[in-house]
């Protein structure tokens, strides 16, 4: 059965909670964002966090990690942001200090783990992560896997769950498929790319230059370079460098008949615009899956006050210009658009538990940390995390 929006299910542990519940309210800090549209609309505050409540633990943050859905919800240009005044922020890690009473209300299936003041855990919170400490609902926690550290714990559920989904969920991913993952040296494709290679698929990465790409192949030897597509200024040019990807794994592997064989099975996409058709272009014609998640390309480059007529006149110009596709010319094809975002499927407790379970099966190694900012510089970590020239995840410490 289906929980309430919010909740998200976590790998098996003993459903029962040991730490001492504790009555005691706490002074934390937390960044609040006042008014949407631009950055400047983040205030970094101090109110009392009570007590957790049933089903919830209190967890000491140690670290953030930052999501392009915290930029877009700053901006006011997120569908699932609260109304203002609200904390942003979708993922922690840290330590548990305190577990409030027993939940008996979740549906069948739901697994809460077992902690004891100090355990590390891994939380996923709709909203509220920006902040010092966090009553998190226990069923959206994880213990903290041996040897990870904090910054890594931050950049595990929401990304891996997101990147499994697209590719697992939505796009049956099989061993020998060709996966065109864009975005590949960032957080969501690192993991994409992980995944393929977990289950013996062959991603073709796209990074936005060569020294995305050098990080890239730091990680992942086992890429040929000339399998990586490192993205073109120019839109239009972006489905030859594909075909060309394609080609490369093709004669890498021996495959005949290049005509059939030179494609993608799946996409996926947080960037689109000027890029999307290029990779639905070279989308096979064989039930080829087209995942998006996102739209970086709508990212504005700055701030979108009430007032920056420009601003808004250079995203509407993006909007009026983004890709369409004809559903009608669906079937003729043999090709799928799929679109989701996870937040909206957070009461699928069941399907996503599944889902995160196989993820872990997978062993992948921790996710990668490109850069960490102080939790006081969260406004200039969202602004470099918004200039799209990190690489692995952008954390608070």
């Amino acid at each position: 059965s289906d929980a309430p929006p919010g909740s998200l299910p976590v790998l098996d542990a003993p459903d029962s909670s040991s730490a001492m519940p504790t009555g005691k309210s706490i002074q934390r800090k937390k960044w609040t964002v006042t008014k949407t549209g631009a950055l400047s609309g983040l205030r970094l505050d101090e109110d009392l966090l009570p007590p957790p409540g049933p089903g919830e633990v209190r967890v000491r943050v140690k670290a953030v990690g930052l999501n392009f859905a915290d930029v877009f919800s700053v901006l006011g240009l997120y569908q699932a942001t609260p109304q203002t005044p609200f904390v942003p922020g979708l993922e922690l890690c840290g330590v548990v200090e305190s577990v409030g009473p027993k939940r008996d209300d979740l549906p069948t299936g739901t697994v809460v783990p077992s902690y004891e003041p100090g355990d590390l855990c891994m939380a996923v919170v709709r909203f509220g992560a920006y902040a010092t400490a966090v009553n998190a609902p226990a069923h959206q926690t994880r213990p903290l896997p041996v040897q990870w550290s904090h910054s890594q714990g931050a950049g595990f559920l929401v990304q891996g769950l997101t990147a499994f989904y697209a590719l697992k969920g939505l796009g049956d991913i099989k061993r020998d498929q060709k996966v065109l993952v864009h975005s590949a040296a960032g957080g969501c494709g690192t993991f994409g790319v992980g995944i393929c290679l977990a289950v013996g698929a062959e991603p073709i990465p796209v990074v936005g230059s060569e020294k995305k790409k050098k990080t890239l192949m730091e990680r992942f030897p086992s890429i040929a370079p000339n399998e990586i597509v490192v993205r073109p200024k120019r839109g239009k040019n972006f489905g030859a460098a594909v075909r060309a990807a394609c080609v490369n794994v093709c004669v890498r592997k021996n495959e005949p008949d290049l005509e059939t064989n030179a494609s993608c099975d799946i996409v996926m996409d947080a960037t689109m615009g000027d890029y999307f058709q290029g990779g639905w272009d070279n989308l096979n014609t064989a039930g080829g899956r087209y995942v998006v998640y996102g739209a970086a390309d709508l990212t504005p480059a700055g701030d979108l006050s009430a007032f920056d007529v420009l601003g808004w006149a250079k995203l509407l110009w993006k909007y009026l210009r983004r890709p369409f596709v004809d559903p009608t010319n669906l079937p003729g094809s043999n090709r799928s658009v799929m679109g989701f975002n996870l937040i909206w499927m957070f009461h699928k407790v069941v399907a996503l538990g599944e889902l995160l379970r196989d993820l872990t099966n997978l062993n992948l190694p921790p996710p990668p940390v490109g850069e960490t900012f102080d939790f006081e510089d969260a406004p200039r970590a969202l602004r470099r995390f918004q200039s799209g020239e990190t690489t692995g995840k952008v954390v608070l410490v």
